[in-house]
């Protein structure tokens, strides 16, 4: 796994969840980690999908932002110095290579470390050398796993989202649910771009 260890992914993966909760990390790594109680049991088996598909993350996030705080800041200093900062980003970007199918070299878009040198400037505010733990869990809460490794993958700036959806009219439906014998056809509306 690339050095990193499978309690940092678990964290990452807690923290940036999946819409299933399922877990893309291989199930050996997971049952070892189980093995040696780094992680709970029920790592192996997700949580069914929660039929709210709009719960708040902010709700997930703060189940997990104190262990995955406590696990980077493995001394209790209040902050992240830069290489604990750069193992919460290296477990991150591994996460996101095992959701992508790949290795972390293949879906990175500039090097590792100009694009963890670009975000440890933003979080690092005060050009201390280091993260404290608000600026970092005011991160964490703002940002999806894509969007808090985009300086590494290369999706920074406007995405043009294509908008596929047609509408249709519906009132075709109410006509015929009124006369029985005849079957409702849909129609599509046309609406012109903007």
């Amino acid at each position: 796994m690339g050095g990193n260890n499978t309690k940092g992914l678990w964290l990452c993966e807690q923290i940036f969840p999946t819409a299933t909760g399922r877990s893309f990390i291989p199930q050996e790594k997971l049952q070892k980690a189980i093995q040696q109680q780094s992680i709970p049991q029920s790592a192996l088996n997700p949580p069914s999908p929660d039929p709210d598909v709009d719960e708040d993350m902010d709700t997930i996030v703060e189940k997990h932002f104190g262990e995955v705080w406590a696990y980077y800041d493995k001394k209790s200093k209040g902050f992240l110095t830069k290489s604990e900062c750069e193992s919460f980003f290296k477990d991150a970007l591994e996460v996101y290579a095992l959701r992508q199918g790949k290795k972390v070299k293949d879906v990175l878009a500039v090097s590792q470390s100009q694009a963890f040198n670009q975000i440890f400037k933003t979080l690092d505010k005060q050009n201390t050398g280091k993260v404290d733990k608000a600026t970092f869990e005011e991160f964490i809460y703002s940002a999806d796993l894509d969007e808090a490794l985009e300086n590494f993958i290369g999706t920074t700036g406007f995405r043009d989202v294509k908008n596929t959806v047609k509408f249709v009219d519906l009132s075709t439906f109410a006509a015929a649910a009124q006369n029985k014998h005849s079957a409702a056809s849909i129609v599509y509306r046309e609406y012109p771009d903007d």
